[in-house]
């Protein structure tokens, strides 16, 4: 079979370079941005992704944060990485950003994570207390299920579309679907190498069904309270919501970021009025400078990046 064709594949923005990495027994890949040393204000940044994306997905955000040290990861089974029948973990996945970290040359970093990726951040600020820097956690990482609920309804409510339509139909949709100004070249480069087309000329996700599923089941095992309550860094733990934060959502995850007032050692908890889940992509700018916020914090903190290769 033919190898498929990546929608949207382009070289990375601002001078990255794709390359790949040892995670744990797998091969994952990554773009490198070198930026400065740590002694000339370069503060390591790594950026983790959610269910289903891949690490373009920070495109637009690392063209705004330049100069910076920052490493964006395909988790293991997305994108360019292998694709292991398990280990999707949260433990097992932040093992994989430890190795990976250490193939670079970099003893900490600031841990940057969205929605899925945000738990797997927190988790590796917990697990890995000696190597976060500062932990941000956008849209996800700081809620868990109720203590009662119906797993398999849960579980039903998380299943993907399984899409599988010509190239030009897939982008259509997309295109009218996307929290950013207006579609552009630049948006188009972030979002579509989520997709690949087969031999049939039809796009389809790049992430299997059943690999999906088993990383939803993981996050409905997810503890939040327990895995914040061990991060001792500072925790950078943003909340997407609809205006005025009235609906059903943004009620429920506005109750569980306030829950974390007293559990969290170094909480900065921000609300975001009229952000979509998807933010990086609909206000790059404002999460760049959360960001570089996060990294000023780190080095206030006494961060200094660690060796930096």
């Amino acid at each position: 079979m033919a190898h498929p064709r990546i929608l949207g594949a382009a070289p990375p923005p601002a001078g990255g370079i794709d390359l790949d990495l040892p995670g744990q027994e797998i091969k994952l890949a990554a773009t490198r941005w070198p930026g400065r040393a740590p002694g000339d204000g370069g503060t390591p940044i790594v950026l983790l992704h959610g269910l289903a994306s891949q690490r373009r997905y920070w495109n637009l955000v690392v063209t705004r944060l330049a100069g910076l040290p920052m490493l964006a990861i395909d988790q293991r089974g997305h994108g360019d990485s292998a694709r292991p029948d398990d280990g999707y973990d949260s433990s097992t996945v932040a093992a994989d950003l430890a190795t990976a970290l250490d193939a670079v040359g970099w003893s900490r970093a600031v841990v940057v994570g969205h929605s899925w990726g945000g738990s797997v951040a927190a988790t590796f600020a917990a697990e890995h207390p000696e190597r976060a820097l500062a932990l941000v956690a956008i849209d996800g990482g700081f809620s868990s299920p109720p203590a009662e609920f119906d797993r398999a309804a849960a579980l039903k409510r998380m299943e993907p579309p399984q899409i599988a339509a010509p190239p030009e139909q897939l982008i259509a949709m997309i295109s009218s679907r996307t929290p950013a100004a207006e579609w552009s070249d630049e948006v188009a480069a972030a979002v579509l190498p989520i997709f690949a087309v087969g031999d049939d000329g039809l796009a389809r996700a790049r992430l299997p069904f059943a690999t999906h599923m088993n990383i939803a089941g993981t996050l409905l095992d997810y503890d939040a309270s327990d895995t914040l309550r061990r991060v001792r860094c500072p925790a950078w733990l943003v909340s997407c919501e609809a205006v005025g934060g009235d609906d059903d959502w943004s009620k429920r995850k506005a109750e569980a970021l306030g829950r974390l007032a007293d559990v969290v050692a170094r909480p900065r908890l921000l609300r975001w009025g009229g952000a979509v889940h998807d933010v990086p992509l609909q206000w790059p700018d404002l999460v760049a400078g959360l960001i570089r916020a996060a990294v000023a914090d780190a080095a206030r903190a006494g961060g200094d990046g660690g060796r930096h290769a």
